[in-house]
């Protein structure tokens, strides 16, 4: 796998199932948003994922509703915080970045679809809140991954180039998300395996 982070000044993770694995039905979280969104508007939603219904809302230009749906969404996922399973390599690669010769000025920053309480919340049952410089979660953007409009936030924020940054994630739609954005983007496994192995086939500085 040729990941480098030579020249990265900001490494980017997304939350569940890259630093920590939350404990949610999320299948039930879209079926309650649908319930939600038929009850207000008359109408079904077209869902593939929970941010498609958001995106209708967005469409819709109903900030009031959005902001309810951002309270369910928030309430759903604090609902079992207690249960999040910690992801020990990616958080020994945060606590120990420079044993993988990642700079010692390279910032860590958080894109996420889960709201801004639970990344919180996540970071502090993993006890690396004071590691990450800068969190985008769901009510941050208008426009959810796969779009590149948090990754651009995060540029924007620190203003760097696109070149010097990293971001990791778990599923496919974080890896369309980096090269929505034109962002290198790798799943989180390729990182756990250097960490695993350092030897294995990651450049290094």
């Amino acid at each position: 796998m040729n990941i480098t982070f030579r020249n990265k000044k900001i490494i980017i993770f997304d939350l569940d199932g890259t630093i920590v694995k939350l404990s949610a039905d999320w299948m039930s979280l879209r079926d309650i948003l649908i319930t939600r969104y038929r009850e207000h508007y008359n109408e079904d939603c077209k869902v593939e994922r929970i941010s498609t219904c958001l995106n209708e809302v967005v469409q819709k230009k109903d900030e009031v509703i959005l902001q309810d749906f951002f309270d369910i969404i928030r309430k759903f996922e604090l609902k079992n915080i207690k249960n999040t399973q910690i992801i020990g390599e990616t958080i020994f690669f945060i606590n120990n970045k420079e044993l993988f010769e990642v700079k010692k000025e390279a910032k860590f920053a958080i894109l996420s679809l889960n709201t801004r309480s639970t990344i919180i919340r996540a970071l502090e049952l993993a006890n690396i809140t004071k590691k990450i410089d800068y969190i985008v979660g769901r009510e941050d953007v208008r426009r959810w991954k796969p779009a590149p409009d948090g990754l651009i936030k995060i540029q924007k924020h620190f203003k760097i180039k696109k070149e010097e940054m990293i971001y990791f994630g778990d599923l496919k739609n974080d890896i369309l998300t980096g090269k929505n954005a034109e962002i290198k983007s790798y799943y989180i496994d390729d990182l756990i395996k250097y960490v695993i192995n350092p030897k294995s086939k990651i450049k290094k500085n």
